[in-house]
């Protein structure tokens, strides 16, 4: 166990059980035709995921224990992250075929992976739910938040900038009197 320099109810958060390994900076790439690159489309729960693989077929992910628990901040699996799969060969009877997850690829992973492998990136580029662009046809430009207020201001702006100035005439209930026209610029 690690020497307790600090005292207190607080030394068993600095065991050995709870630090991380060393840093792998190596870059694991597809090493067998039964490991294919994709990106997670839909979380499940329960451990498993969908993934959108660079063969353009969807299957179903299921997230092996050493991705689970404490310390796993690198590999966490969400929407849009690269991931590299293992094929289950054994498993072919039913119709969404099983994989499990092998490797989880970090945004720096990326394009090294880009740039040292050549294979068809826009695959997982197009299928990445979690990039949107402004001006892209997939965001829902038809959806406004707001009050009722803020639509009637925005109304009334709108009827303003349309409308031209109009005279108001006044009729005054005195008979005697001509009726009188008066102009708002004369206000």
């Amino acid at each position: 166990m690690v020497k307790n320099t600090q005292g207190g109810s607080g030394h068993k958060k600095f065991a050995r059980k709870h630090n991380s390994g060393k840093v792998n900076n190596k870059l694991r790439v597809s090493t067998d035709e039964c490991e294919i690159y994709g990106i997670v489309t839909k979380m499940l729960g329960n451990g498993m995921f969908y993934c959108h693989c660079i063969d353009n077929n969807l299957r179903l992910g299921h997230i092996r224990g050493k991705f689970t628990g404490r310390n796993k901040r690198d590999n966490i699996v969400e929407i849009g992250k690269w991931v590299l799969i293992g094929l289950r060969e054994w498993d072919k009877s039913k119709d969404t075929q099983h994989c499990d997850l092998l490797e989880v690829y970090t945004d720096s992973d990326k394009h090294r992976l880009k740039e040292s492998i050549t294979n068809n990136w826009h695959i997982l580029d197009n299928n990445d739910a979690s990039k949107t662009v402004l001006g892209d046809t997939k965001t829902d430009d038809y959806v406004v938040f707001g009050t009722d207020k803020d639509f009637e201001r925005e109304r009334l702006i709108e009827e303003m900038k349309t409308n031209t100035i109009e005279r108001i005439t006044l009729n005054l209930d005195n008979e005697d009197e001509d009726e009188e026209i008066i102009d708002i610029d004369d206000i």
